[in-house]
């Protein structure tokens, strides 16, 4: 553990932050629903592309099909919410909830797994199989806090703006 760099505990601290605060429910402006999915894709394609020379067209398959569950899993999994829409501040109040905090930790977790692997030049991180597998998780993460964000975002938009004398 003493080769591990001092900002790889700062990020697990701040997005075990970020995690633990998404348990209470929380009012937010509707364009944060575009934060997470984004950072998880940097963070993601910038992992893959750290540990794997160049992605292949198999690469790309396995983290389309793992995109794909993810955003169905997302998707479902806030289907039955109880939402407060305000379109005046353009905000949502959502309940609490621990799957972004299981996201973000088995994301850190499974990449910290990958990149431990590569250090000590695990037998096993050589297999064929682990890149496009390893594209298949990063992508399903992506897709559960996409899926999860974009059927808050058709919610938001399925209420109907108030008008200016409903406002009152």
């Amino acid at each position: 553990m003493t080769h591990i760099p001092v900002y790889v505990y700062a990020l697990f601290l701040l997005l075990l932050w970020i995690g633990v605060s998404r348990c209470r429910p929380r009012t937010i402006r509707v364009e944060r629903l575009a934060v997470m999915p984004v950072l998880m894709a940097v963070l993601g394609a910038r992992g893959f592309d750290g540990l794997f020379s160049e992605a292949s067209s198999l690469d790309l398959l396995f983290a389309l099909i793992g995109l794909g569950i993810g955003v169905a899993i997302g998707w479902r999994h806030v289907g039955a919410w109880k939402l407060e829409v305000d379109r005046v501040k353009r905000s949502l109040s959502l309940p609490g909830d621990i799957m972004m905090l299981v996201i973000i930790l088995a994301s850190f977790a499974f990449e910290f797994l990958l990149h431990a692997a590569a250090a000590m030049h695990a037998v096993w991180f050589s297999a064929p199989v682990v890149p496009p597998l390893a594209a298949a998780i990063w992508a399903g993460f992506i897709g559960m806090s996409l899926g999860r964000n974009l059927h808050l975002l058709s919610r938001y938009m399925s209420v109907a703006a108030q008008s200016a004398d409903q406002a009152r």
